[in-house]
């Protein structure tokens, strides 16, 4: 059974076995687990003894933590300690998953722009540009959205059992208005407003269509591992 068969495996029986509390508390832990240095595989392994834990529990009429203990990011850590962490080609395969992912929203976005813009013209009959320009603004944005959104889920998963998230929304917020403020002076300053290429409309959406076709490649790949 690889790592996306044992996934839904074990939602299925998150859903039939778990009280609300419960299903909250599992949240966490494997929020956190995503954050470690296991691999997808052992992940859902985990998950799946956690699953067994209670269920046994349960049937002997104990609570969750009474049978895994209250501190639950302890009893992740001892248990991440005691197994072996991902391969690295997992872990790469992972950043460039979400970069494809990341990368494809990023261009749908500004096709679907720019497509709205060429209706506008359509309708004003004036003369339609099928090409979109790409500016050295745009490629920047890209790389620091692609960059910021990475850095924001790992804070977010590391401080899954955190009650205090002061950190994450710190973190979080600071990022946002960094962007924000970034991109205001960018544009007001006309910095990286020069046109670096143009792409074709059509062909924008066919590389949007292909960057996300190479995430799930690099996703059936993990899977497969």
């Amino acid at each position: 059974m690889n790592a996306d068969e044992l996934r839904k495996r074990n939602n299925q029986l998150e859903e039939q076995l778990m009280t609300e509390n419960e299903n909250k508390d599992m949240t966490q832990i494997v929020a956190y687990l995503r954050g470690s240095r296991l691999s997808e595989i052992n992940q859902e392994l985990v998950r799946q003894d956690i699953l067994d834990i209670v269920v046994s529990a349960r049937e002997r009429g104990e609570s969750m933590s009474q049978a895994i203990g209250s501190d639950y990011k302890k009893f992740c850590d001892d248990i991440i300690a005691e197994m072996e962490p991902g391969c690295k080609k997992e872990k790469i395969s992972e950043i460039f998953e979400t970069v494809f992912l990341s990368l494809s929203i990023l261009v749908l976005i500004k096709m679907i722009f720019f497509s709205a813009e060429t209706i506008r013209t359509a309708i004003a009959s004036q003369q339609v540009n099928w090409n979109v320009p790409v500016s050295y603004l745009d490629i920047f944005l890209t790389i620091v959205i692609v960059a910021a959104s990475w850095g924001i889920v790992e804070a977010i998963l590391k401080d899954a059992f955190e009650e205090n998230d002061k950190r994450t929304r710190i973190i979080v917020g600071s990022s946002f208005a960094a962007i924000i403020v970034g991109v205001s002076l960018l544009y007001a300053l006309h910095i990286g407003s020069g046109i670096l290429f143009e792409i074709n409309l059509v062909a924008g959406y066919g590389l949007s269509g292909i960057l996300y076709i190479l995430n799930k490649v690099f996703n059936n790949f993990k899977i497969k591992k």
